[in-house]
């Protein structure tokens, strides 16, 4: 007995002496099966963009193979959603805990579109089919978050979309020259003379995107692409990402998109806070490049560059005689809302470009201030683990999730983004989890070390007692 409490001490010394939450798990680069399995239900999600059923409906749908494939294409979304159901009831033991917070907001909040577009949508069919492949977006994250740790799947499914959005920039920016003056518009409002894609030309039998559009694919893949510079590697895949980046910042400038500017312009703050090494070095560097852009003039075309006009508009650019009109349909419906692509129904065909009163605009108060608080509790944990308590191991918070998250938040105000099926929300969901998935992993992590450190204080408790010297017998009276 005295032997083996002799020897406690020893294991106290053996125990580590940095906490587990100061140097959390890193995620591995290994490929899980569960990872393979995102990534291609990912790309089924993608497989339905910028399409729709109307292609099957058409006459030349047999005809023609380019209705054809768009036609079967715009129910990839709805297959993604079947098989992600399957994977998530055989792993329902864990799917509840993931019910309760972001994740089962927006269930709910594509729930109860649902049931308002069959309810109250004047072509239910049409809002029906775009709740769908909205509620697939929500089923896949489900099935891959069903999984002990989802922290590094989760990190392969967005450097998987990230990569979609490389593609989608460097084939609009590199089509420009083939598709001539549809593509590129001379304009006075930007500082290169020209303005990219007005949505007016098809390509492949798809409708062509729009400068904002571009301008999204063209901001995301830049924030992506800057932090993979600034951080230590092999010089040639650094000079591969500048090079990306280069190319990216270009296709954002020539398509002029505003809101998108302004949001990349905050994303890139973001990425240099996010360096705390360099904290001020970036900030005396941005503050003299700021001095010297403004003694140059560079603010005041910047401003024409952004109004387009050098005034500002009240209006911005009519969206909120929009929002005011959709507050008069809104009380029609104010609990459940009017169901998915209510705007264009009920707005003669306007979008409401706003992510906050669309989403409650199509899903009511109950189902879109659901959503809204989904987003603002992924941005107090983004808060917290990014910047207030960031981990040890930097891998688990790479600064280009808290970039894109921003650059869609802020987009939010002028674009709809997570509203409804977008490639925005599809560039920016698996954040979503990914944040959660960091917070569990980081409440574990310290349950641990609180387990051990309470180990630690019993042993040390034992030895103290054994290492106490005996006390002391009084003297027998009379000796």
């Amino acid at each position: 007995m005295g032997i083996e409490l002799a020897r406690t001490p020893r294991r106290v010394r053996r125990l580590p002496r940095r906490s587990p939450a100061a140097k959390a798990v890193a995620t591995g680069d290994k490929i899980t099966l569960n990872a393979q399995l995102g990534m291609a239900l990912w790309l089924l999600l993608w497989l339905g963009y910028n399409t729709t059923y109307g292609y099957m409906l058409s006459p030349k749908f047999e005809t023609k193979p380019t209705y054809f494939i768009h036609g079967i294409r715009a129910f990839s979304p709805m297959v993604a959603a079947w098989f992600s159901l399957v994977i998530a009831f055989a792993r329902a033991n864990r799917i509840f805990s993931w019910i309760v917070g972001p994740l089962g907001l927006m269930l709910l909040y594509v729930i109860i579109g649902l049931i308002s577009s069959a309810a109250f949508s004047p072509d239910p069919r049409d809002a029906l089919y775009n709740g769908l492949n909205y509620l697939a977006i929500v089923a896949v994250l489900l099935a891959i978050v069903a999984v002990p740790d989802p922290l590094s799947d989760l990190r392969h499914v967005l450097n998987f979309t990230w990569n979609v959005c490389f593609i989608l920039t460097l084939s609009l920016l590199g089509a420009i020259p083939f598709l001539g003056s549809g593509a590129l518009m001379q304009t006075d409002t930007n500082p290169v003379g020209v303005r990219a894609y007005g949505g007016d030309v098809d390509i492949f039998g798809m409708p062509g995107t729009r400068n904002t559009g571009f301008a999204r694919y063209a901001a995301i893949a830049a924030l992506v692409a800057l932090p993979r510079v600034l951080r230590k590697g092999s010089l040639p895949m650094r000079v591969i990402w500048g090079g990306l980046f280069i190319a990216a910042l270009a296709g954002l400038v020539i398509a002029n998109g505003r809101t998108e500017t302004l949001a990349f312009i905050v994303g890139v703050a973001v990425i240099m806070t996010m360096e705390k090494t360099k904290r001020t070095v970036n900030l005396l560097a941005g503050t003299g490049a700021a001095i010297v852009l403004g003694l140059r003039g560079f603010f005041s075309g910047f401003f024409m560059y952004i109004t387009r006009t050098g005034r500002i508009d009240p209006t911005m650019t009519g969206r909120t005689r929009t929002w005011d009109e959709a507050i008069h349909f809104f009380w029609d419906s104010p609990w459940v809302g009017l169901g998915f692509q209510a705007d264009r129904f009920y707005l003669g065909g306007e979008h409401m470009h706003n992510a906050f009163l669309h989403a409650i605009f199509q899903s009511g108060l109950l189902g879109g201030l659901a959503i809204i608080l989904g987003v603002v509790i992924v941005w107090g944990y983004i808060i917290k683990y990014f910047f207030l308590a960031p981990p040890a191991d930097r891998s688990l918070i790479p600064a280009e999730i808290p970039a894109v998250f921003m650059f869609v938040t802020i987009s939010s105000v002028t674009e709809s983004t997570f509203a409804y099926f977008s490639a925005a929300w599809l560039l920016s969901a698996p954040i979503v989890p990914y944040v959660m998935a960091l917070h569990n992993q980081m409440r574990r992590v310290s349950s641990r070390e609180a387990k051990e450190r309470s180990l630690r204080l019993r042993l040390a408790r034992r030895q103290t007692q054994f290492l106490d010297p005996a006390p002391q017998m009084p003297p027998p009276e009379g000796a």
